[in-house]
C-alpha cells in the first residue's frame, strides 16, 4: 500500500506567491512561506496550506486544496477570499487558485495561478512555487 501513496503526500515547507501589490501599473508578487500538509483520500489528495504569520500581512486561515490522486504530479484547486484594495477603497473577491505541484524525492515544485471575481484583479498567471519535505 505505501508502494501506491503519492510521492507528493506528507508535509512540505513551501514558500509561493501569496498575492500581488500593484503600484504605478507594476505588479509584484508578494511572497509567504507556510506548510503544506497532502494527504491521500480514496482517489484523491487533500492539501492543507497555513501560511506563515508575517508582520505586514494579515492572519490567513488555512486554504484547503483538492487534487485527484495520479503520479508524481497534481493539480489542486482551491478556492478563498481575497481583499482588493484600488487606491484604498478595499472590496472582497472569490479567489479560485490553481496549484499545479511535482514531487521528486524531498523536493517540491510547481506553480499557482489565480482567477478572482474583481474585475480590477485579473487573473494572475502562473508563478513559481517551491519546496522542501519536513523531517520527522
Amino acid at each position: 500500500l505505501h508502494a501506491q501513496q503519492s510521492p507528493l503526500a506528507g508535509a512540505w515547507k513551501v514558500t509561493y506567491p501569496a498575492g500581488m501589490r500593484i503600484e504605478n501599473d507594476v505588479a509584484t508578487p508578494i511572497m509567504a512561506t507556510g506548510s503544506l500538509t497532502v494527504q491521500p483520500a480514496g482517489d484523491s489528495l487533500i492539501a492543507t496550506l497555513t501560511t506563515d504569520r508575517a508582520p505586514d500581512m494579515p492572519a490567513r486561515p488555512p486554504l484547503r486544496l483538492a487534487a485527484k490522486s495520479g503520479s508524481a504530479e497534481a493539480t489542486f484547486i482551491g478556492n478563498s477570499k481575497a481583499t482588493i484594495n484600488v487606491n484604498g477603497a478595499e472590496h472582497e473577491a472569490a479567489v479560485v487558485s490553481t496549484w499545479v505541484l511535482r514531487a521528486q524525492g524531498d523536493s517540491l515544485s510547481g506553480t499557482v495561478a489565480r482567477k478572482t471575481d474583481s474585475r480590477e484583479a485579473g487573473p494572475q498567471e502562473a508563478r513559481p512555487v517551491t519546496g522542501v519535505r519536513k523531517k520527522g
